[in-house]
């Protein structure tokens, strides 16, 4: 008992009594003032120095969080998972948990709190009855605690993210203060089941949807709610649905009314047809409905959505993340619905959703039907928002405009997911073979390294094993926690690049990047083939910034290397490539929203050149020298993102004291555009959200600390435009898709840019189609200054 840091606590068992690095005590209220337990996982540094938890950025944030909520720090009972400190910050070791358990559980018992609050994974899977995840265990309401609780006045543990996460992920941020109050509800919302039934036999389904036509012909406006099952979870999976057996349809017709249509049925003809026709005559409203259109499209082609549940909530909160905006979350935390997909886990262990049985697949299909219903109800009254703009000349948009603009988007996206692009097959393989080669010559230039830095000691290593990686760091005095490329980039500025040490970062840095693009677009792109082509899934809630995300594969942010380019094919002899691609325009978006008349005078005539026009001016030369051009370029490109001389400097190998003093010449060419970038960063510190005038997308930056301040501001420079350019093109997308009918296929979006597949013989037509209504589409939405789109073609994407 002499060795305890804690007479309940079994310090003698626990690896962090000699290993750690100090005891932190509970901080306790006075008898009788403790109305709320907080655990978090183990001390930090400021808590081990201070002796105190939660006394460093994580206290002061949950400290700011609860009194927000009504709690002041002397009512609060602090403490941890773990009493001592881990060395290096690493998790507790399970050993270390059991240890220090009983003192934890005596000390919530002693407190005589109804509530808990537990942060972060650790601590929800101690205190929580039935332990997971911190991703699901923090949905919905308070969970009931641990048995080992049982007897004391513990009623609830409200579960969230470590304030220590928020601080690194501000996004979360949000989460946990909506999880704190979660403390001062007294009840919780009760979800009420459905009234549902399935029809698996033929007359039935089809004396079913009668009555269901019957009933949506009396309505003024007939919403269908509507749900398909498939082989895979469409909140998790980015497979396409098509290329699975259809197992049930779900409709909804009222709220928490429900009627499914089961498999056997749905393989009948009449019964297809009475219900395209019952599908045509409805509003169709979905939750990422485009899954739903793209798996019923063999047999009902030409549907189209009117709402999505899933975008609703994006444009209601622009955070990204597929999980974030996913069903199930949604329907439990914000309806207050049960688990229900809980039962049909032990079927879906190997994937496959048809492994379930078909009234317990049919009954979870209905009630993700009514849960759709009831959220749609829940956040159209809330898509009224409006936002106000700084020019009169611009109607307020609202974010039921923004929620509209992306169903219109999803609905001509999933005709690029159904047709997906050509992989030219054979080059892939010559690919990989090369990388292959090029990766083996990367890890002989590593051991070499190792061996000359080592004297021999080791002769190689696996450049794949961190254990290794850190071994060798440590042969010259490095200790790191982590050997990602972060961590490698860090430590390569701060060493000689030519001793060994900063040699065989330099390369691991190189063969890190070579086995990434090996892995992700050659191996990845191969494994990935379909009836030799690739699939990608658009994700129109997948980035804070407004821009299209893509995944399976991702096609939104493949490097421009020509090499990795090339596998992407025309499928078919004969057959060319059209690249449309906006000319600057984020730097026009940029242009019109600070009304710079500089770069406006320069955008309006279409025989003067951007580039030159600006180096000229910032050098005062009649002729700029290659580098001054591509210096030019990269001040001007930066303006998206609020780059830094140094960022730039380092970068591009810029003297940084030259690149210091171009960047401020560069602004005094463009003034307008210093202030409004200045006004942006004041909005953004004054805790304003950002709204795009022109589609009205909201970003709110929730959290500003210290830490991330700058990185908050480059992202609040670059929001605007990005957003703004995006959507401008993926306007010219939804209005050119319909048009490119017996001409060519859409192929590809990329952020500003659209490549369409045609014969040979309409690549003039296609050409001229694109410019006139990329352009046209411009000129609608920004008359201030002009757009210009480029065009270019060929066989295979690497030659655009």
């Amino acid at each position: 008992m002499s060795e305890r840091f804690h007479p309940l606590a079994k310090c003698e068992e626990c690896p962090l009594r000699t290993e750690g690095l100090g005891y932190v005590p509970s901080k306790i209220p006075v008898e009788g003032r403790t109305r709320l337990v907080v655990v978090g996982e183990a001390p930090g540094f400021r808590e081990a120095a201070y002796k105190e938890p939660f006394k460093g950025p994580s206290g002061q944030l949950i400290n700011h969080v609860l009194r927000h909520h009504g709690y002041e720090r002397e009512e609060v009972l602090y403490t941890n998972v773990v009493s001592c400190r881990p060395r290096d910050n690493t998790n507790p070791p399970p050993t270390a948990i059991d240890a220090c358990s009983g003192r934890l559980m005596h000390e919530i018992v002693e407190s005589g709190s109804r509530d808990v609050l537990a942060l972060g994974a650790f601590a929800a899977r101690s205190l929580c009855e039935h332990p997971g995840a911190i991703s699901s265990l923090r949905i919905g309401p308070p969970k009931r605690p641990t048995y080992r609780l049982s007897g004391s006045a513990v009623e609830r543990v409200v579960a969230t993210w470590h304030p220590a996460y928020c601080l690194r992920n501000a996004d979360s941020f949000p989460s946990l203060v909506s999880d704190v109050e979660k403390l001062t509800y007294d009840s919780f919302k009760e979800w009420q089941a459905p009234d549902w039934h399935y029809f698996d036999e033929v007359p039935l389904a089809l004396e079913a949807i009668k009555g269901l036509q019957t009933y949506l012909s009396w309505l003024e406006r007939p919403l269908l709610v509507i749900d398909i099952e498939v082989g895979i979870d469409k909140d998790t999976s980015f497979d396409h649905p098509n290329n699975y057996d259809l197992l049930c349809i779900g409709l909804g017709y009222a709220k928490g009314k429900v009627m499914v249509l089961g498999e056997e049925a749905l393989k009948d003809e009449q019964v297809k047809q009475a219900l395209f026709a019952t599908l045509r005559s409805a509003k169709l409203v979905a939750h990422n409905g485009k899954f739903d259109l793209a798996g019923l499209y063999p047999i009902f082609p030409a549907l189209s959505l009117y709402a999505d549940t899933m975008l609703a909530h994006y444009a209601l909160d622009e955070r990204s993340g597929g999980a974030l905006h996913g069903l199930k979350m949604l329907a439990v935390e914000l309806l207050g619905a049960p688990q229900y997909d809980d039962e049909i886990k032990q079927y879906t262990k190997g994937g496959s959703y048809a492994n379930i049985p078909r009234e317990l697949l049919y009954r979870y299909n209905a009630y993700d039907v009514a849960c759709t219903w009831d959220l749609w109800e829940l956040f159209e009254p809330q898509l009224e928002s409006e936002g106000t703009w700084p020019w009169t000349n611009l109607p307020a948009k609202k974010l039921r405009d923004v929620h509209d603009f992306m169903v219109g988007a999803a609905n001509q996206l999933m005709y690029l997911e159904l047709n997906g692009i050509a992989i030219d097959r054979t080059y892939n393989r010559e690919l990989a073979t090369a990388y292959l080669e090029k990766l083996a010559d990367i890890e002989r230039d590593i051991d070499a390294i190792v061996n000359e830095g080592t004297d021999g000691l080791i002769p190689n290593i696996n450049p794949r094993s961190p254990k290794q990686v850190k071994a060798f760091l440590e042969t010259q005095k490095v200790m790191v926690e982590s050997t990602n490329a972060d961590t490698l980039e860090r430590l390569l500025g701060r060493v000689d690049p030519d001793i060994p040490l900063g040699r065989f970062l330099r390369t691991m840095l190189y063969h890190r990047r070579e086995q990434k693009l090996y892995g992700t677009y050659v191996k990845g792109i191969a494994r990935r083939l379909y009836r030799g082509r690739v699939y990608t899934t658009y994700m129109l809630h997948g980035t804070t910034s407004g821009r299209l995300a893509s995944r399976n594969p991702n096609l939104q942010n493949v490097v421009r290397d020509k090499a990795i380019r090339r596998q992407f094919a025309v499928s078919k002899p004969g057959n060319i490539f059209v690249q449309a691609d906006y000319k600057q325009a984020e730097g026009r978006v940029i242009c019109w929203l600070a009304r710079d008349e500089y770069l406006r005078s320069i955008f309006m005539d279409p025989t003067r050149d951007l580039f030159n026009e600006l180096g000229m001016n910032l050098y005062g030369v009649s002729e700029l020298e290659k580098e001054q051009r591509i210096r030019v370029k990269a001040y001007f490109y930066g303006l998206s993102f609020g780059r830094t001389a140094y960022s730039i400097a380092m970068e591009y190998g810029f003297n940084l004291r030259q690149t210091e003093q171009d960047l401020k010449g560069f602004f005094r060419l463009i003034p307008a555009v210093e202030a409004w970038q200045n006004d942006i960063r004041k909005k953004v510190l004054a805790g304003e959200d950002l709204r795009t005038p022109l589609f009205g997308r909201r970003r709110s930056f929730p959290l500003i600390t210290d830490q991330n301040k700058k990185d908050v501001l480059n992202e609040a420079l670059s929001y605007l435009p990005q957003s703004t350019a995006s959507d401008i093109c993926l306007s010219a997308l939804v209005r050119l898709r319909p048009m490119l009918r017996g001409l060519g296929f859409i192929r590809l979006t990329i952020h500003d840019a659209l490549v369409v597949e045609c014969a040979e013989d309409k690549v003039e037509e296609v050409s001229r189609l694109l410019r006139e209504v990329m352009v046209g589409i411009a000129a609608d939405y920004i008359d201030y200054v002009p757009f210009a789109v480029d065009i270019s073609t060929g066989t295979s994407w690497g030659d655009l």
